[in-house]
């Protein structure tokens, strides 16, 4: 047989009704009783009224109840008087009761003769029925007792002794409405406990929480609110740890792979020009009296070819290593951008020349920007020689397209034959050429791109590549004045 599940707000609520409820029954009782004391302290009361007027009737030992009776409206009937002396002798009794034995003993002649005291009352059983009782008040003046009582059940009594029960109702309303408000409060914190339960079920299951749940304006649903927001805080902490402790890893893996791949390809693009040289060397060692003089002089340009190109390629891992591992120990200076550029191509101008290619610039005399001279001049030399030997362009051009306070964006291009667009996403890649033969032939190392790029990010910018719909290869340089 399965239990019944019971809310926590449920079992709050009813543990509040049951305690209420106890409270509001004791004070029921209480009240009860105080009540019923109240009533018999007015019956008493009366009683000693007619005890009094009793007295006042009683001159010389003769008392005339039934003239008394017929002038006077009692508010009680089947009333039974007696007078005593003090020794307890009966001097009046209305219902012809002569004597009564140990008189003094009855508890409100006691009362009422004790010194201090003129006053007693009691209650007697019935002698008739053991179910009704008599009400005693007794009254002490000089040297008599006047004695009243009167039957619980008789008229006027029973009007004394009934209780008002509108108190029970009062009561009973202010617990209904007590009880309604509990169940509202209760209502408020077991539905923040439902949420906060909620919570840390999520919490324990590791769920991610984004949002915080709308909980109670109160103090404990303020409590439970900033406890979920501190887990959230906590949780965000805690996944942006495990975010940048993952992204390091792939760095470093990354940097091993790229390590790996350079030691590789340095191993590789190092070792075709010392083969050569080695090769060129020792056909000029072992065959030297077997070749002819232009043979030689072939022989020792080959080797002064592979030993420039090994001198640039080692020049060019330098340069690439000391931009990005030490780039802030490179010097910055304010300088034209123009000014590089027009150096840059004056120097390369006799071998645009010779290719056919012509060079436009379209870019201000002023170009004022933080940056370092070298750096700057090997993306343009790059560039253009690039273009020079490989595009088989016709035109070479470098416009500005937008300056304003946080840098410019310079367009260069040309108008030969591209690249397919599959090489795009490698071409700034270390040692990646489109035709390897036909780029060592030119002499190239395949790095010069990789530094256009890094000489781009090191002045906090970037290189961008794109195939010319009409023809050529188009560049997107972005670079920072500061």
């Amino acid at each position: 047989m399965s239990r019944i599940k019971i809310s926590y707000n449920t079992k709050i609520f009813i543990l509040v009704a049951i305690i209420l409820a106890v409270c509001e029954g004791a004070f029921i009782a209480f009240q009860y009783v105080r009540e019923q004391q109240y009533r018999r302290d007015q019956l008493n009361a009366q009683l000693m009224v007619l005890n009094y007027q009793l007295l006042d009737h009683f001159d010389g030992g003769v008392v005339n109840v039934e003239e008394w009776e017929r002038t006077v409206d009692l508010p009680i009937k089947m009333l039974r008087m007696s007078i005593f002396d003090l020794d307890g002798n009966i001097l009046y009794d209305n219902k012809g009761l002569d004597s009564i034995s140990n008189a003094l003993e009855l508890p409100e002649l006691k009362m009422a003769a004790e010194p201090g005291s003129n006053k007693g009352y009691s209650v007697h059983e019935s002698a008739f029925s053991p179910d009704e009782f008599y009400y005693y008040a007794a009254l002490k003046e000089g040297d008599v007792i006047a004695r009243t009582g009167a039957l619980e059940y008789s008229v006027g009594v029973s009007e004394f002794l009934k209780i008002d029960r509108t108190f029970i109702w009062y009561a009973i309303l202010i617990y209904a409405i007590i009880l309604f408000i509990s169940y509202i409060i209760t209502l408020r914190n077991g539905l923040t406990l439902k949420r906060l339960s909620n919570f840390a079920k999520k919490a324990e299951s590791g769920e991610e929480i984004y949002d915080a749940e709308v909980f109670p304006n109160n103090e404990l649903g303020n409590i439970a609110h900033n406890i979920v927001l501190l887990y959230m805080k906590l949780q965000r902490t805690v996944a942006d740890r495990d975010r940048k402790a993952a992204l390091a890893v792939k760095e470093e893996q990354e940097k091993t792979r790229i390590k790996r791949e350079l030691t590789n390809n340095i191993n590789h693009e190092l070792k075709t020009p010392v083969s050569a040289i080695s090769l060129e060397l020792e056909t000029l060692i072992t065959r030297k009296d077997q070749i002819t003089e232009a043979q030689r002089d072939m022989l020792i340009n080959r080797c002064k070819a592979n030993s420039d190109r090994l001198l640039n390629m080692i020049q060019d891992i330098l340069l690439l290593n000391r931009l990005e591992d030490g780039a802030s120990v490179i010097q910055r200076e304010l300088l034209s951008l123009r000014d590089v550029v027009d150096e840059v191509m004056e120097s390369v101008q006799a071998k645009a020349d010779a290719a056919g290619i012509e060079i436009e610039i379209d870019l201000p005399e002023s170009m004022m920007m933080l940056g370092n001279a070298s750096l700057l001049g090997s993306i343009f030399r790059n560039l253009i020689t690039n273009s020079i030997n490989y595009s088989g362009a016709s035109k070479f051009y470098i416009k500005l397209q937008v300056e304003d306070e946080a840098g410019f964006r310079l367009i260069i291009g040309d108008n030969g034959s591209g690249i397919p667009s599959e090489h795009l996403e490698h071409l700034f890649d270390r040692f990646y050429r489109i035709e390897n033969g036909r780029s060592r032939s030119k002499g190239g190392t395949g790095m010069g791109l990789a530094i256009v790029k890094n000489s781009a990010k090191f002045h906090h910018g970037d290189i961008t590549v794109r195939n010319v719909p009409s023809g050529g290869l188009e560049f997107t340089l972005t670079l920072s004045k500061n």
